[in-house]
């Protein structure tokens, strides 16, 4: 890093948004950032250099991004890092006046640009980059969290989506370079180790391995810790089910599943470029359920795509309905830049409202319905964050939070369920 210069006398504040590889992408900078001299600061007001790792996966995402960078705090120099400037540049070139840009997944290349605007240079470090080093330095942000990313890009081709433009195709590290990160950090005192890509069931498919086989490996680890396994698609996750769900059986892996259908209508699904039916869908849920009755199901859907007609809509509720996630993460279609759907003619903004408020509410009442089955359970939990009002928030086997009033990250404590909300359940302690 020392080609890069001498950063002691600079002070600057990084903060991350989106996706948990972006998160991760953030501690890789501060990092990079902190062994190159220069001093990270919690308050923006302190800084010299104010970095923003940004997300445009949606639109309001990108509307928030661009807020928040016209009211940075002014009088420091401002770089704008992430998804943003390789999926909308013109935009903010437009709208913003900032000092300098990077792509996303930065190391050696913040530092650079850190060192540039601070000469008064306007750096632009635009590239979709083949992958970060994995042994960069890390200044990791949640002391009992580890995020890994084991693959950035993805093999899709959505006609929605426009991270493709910022993340590029799949380039996976090799298991061992996992294995090392993931060593790494139990030994730091990471007691959850996040395993996080754009699309992790097509992991390895670029280099000869799969998601299962690193699994089977990552448990191996020594240490007193659990994987929370990322987002799988359903067409990649097809081939390598059966070991996938014996992988997800050891008790080192949380018992938590993320599989988006994003509709339950295989039309859309055409029109969207998914390369699965809803029937797939399907299949990947009842395979793991047979073999984990409790996991915790959590899926994506958008609503009001081009083309979805009331017909389509209906089949999506009647999908949800009938496998009844714990989760639903719900997103209102919003067209994006040089996307094939931003040229499909939009469904009228009052029905994709009212589609939007009866899925909106179904997820509610299934979050509450699952949440609520959990009631009178006892067991552990590990403490893994700081929650609201005093409260701390654990997370049992299937990684369902879990609000606790005593206790210290990183612990371990047994809790009994006392009562459930859509979003989480209260916990009492109880004595060891």
């Amino acid at each position: 890093m020392s080609s890069t210069g001498n950063l002691k006398a600079v002070r600057v504040y990084l903060e991350s948004f989106g996706c948990s590889a972006n998160m991760a992408d953030g501690e890789r900078m501060l990092g990079c950032l902190e062994a190159a001299g220069a001093q990270t600061v919690s308050n923006p007001r302190e800084a010299d250099v104010l970095i923003y790792n940004t997300c445009a996966v949606k639109g309001p995402t990108e509307d928030r991004m661009i807020s928040l960078l016209k009211s940075a705090p002014k009088g420091r120099k401002l770089i704008v890092a992430g998804c943003l400037p390789l999926i909308n540049l013109e935009r903010l070139r437009r709208e913003v006046s900032f000092d300098g840009v990077v792509g996303p997944a930065p190391t050696s290349e913040i530092v650079e640009a850190v060192g540039r605007v601070v000469k008064g240079e306007k750096p632009a470090i635009l590239k979709v980059k083949p992958k970060p080093e994995p042994d960069m330095p890390v200044k990791t942000l949640f002391p009992v969290r580890r995020i890994i990313v084991a693959a950035y890009g993805c093999l899709g081709d959505c006609s929605f989506c426009c991270v493709k433009f910022a993340r590029g195709r799949l380039r996976s590290y090799s298991p061992e370079e996992i294995l090392k990160q993931v060593e790494r950090a139990v030994k730091a005192g990471a007691r959850e180790i996040w395993l996080t890509s754009q699309d992790l069931s097509c992991y390895g498919l670029d280099a000869g391995s799969n998601l299962a086989e690193l699994l089977e490996k990552v448990v191996e680890v020594e240490g007193d810790f659990k994987v929370r396994v990322g987002m799988m698609n359903p067409n990649h996750l097809l081939p390598i089910l059966k070991r996938t769900v014996e992988a997800f059986a050891h008790p080192k892996i949380f018992k938590f599943l993320h599989v988006p259908v994003q509709s339950g209508s295989d039309k859309v699904l055409r029109l969207m470029n998914r390369f699965y039916t809803s029937q797939d869908f399907e299949t990947v849920v009842a395979a793991f359920r047979r073999r984990l009755p409790d996991i915790t199901l959590a899926t994506d859907i958008i609503c009001g795509f081009p083309g979805e007609t009331e017909e389509d809509f209906q089949q999506t509720i009647n999908l949800l309905e009938k496998v009844r996630p714990d989760i639903v993460n719900l997103s209102k279609f919003y067209p994006r830049p040089r996307t094939p759907a931003s040229r499909m003619e939009k469904l009228p903004t009052q029905v994709v409202k009212e589609r939007s408020r009866v899925l909106s509410k179904l997820a509610g009442d299934l979050a509450l319905e699952r949440n609520r089955k959990w009631v009178g359970w006892e067991g552990e939990v590990i403490v893994d964050e700081e929650g609201w009002k005093g409260n701390l928030i654990g997370r049992n086997y299937a990684y369902k939070p879990v609000a606790v009033s005593e206790g210290k990250l990183g612990e371990t404590v047994k809790v009994k369920i006392v009562a459930a909300s859509r979003y989480c359940l209260k916990g009492e302690i109880l004595a060891s």
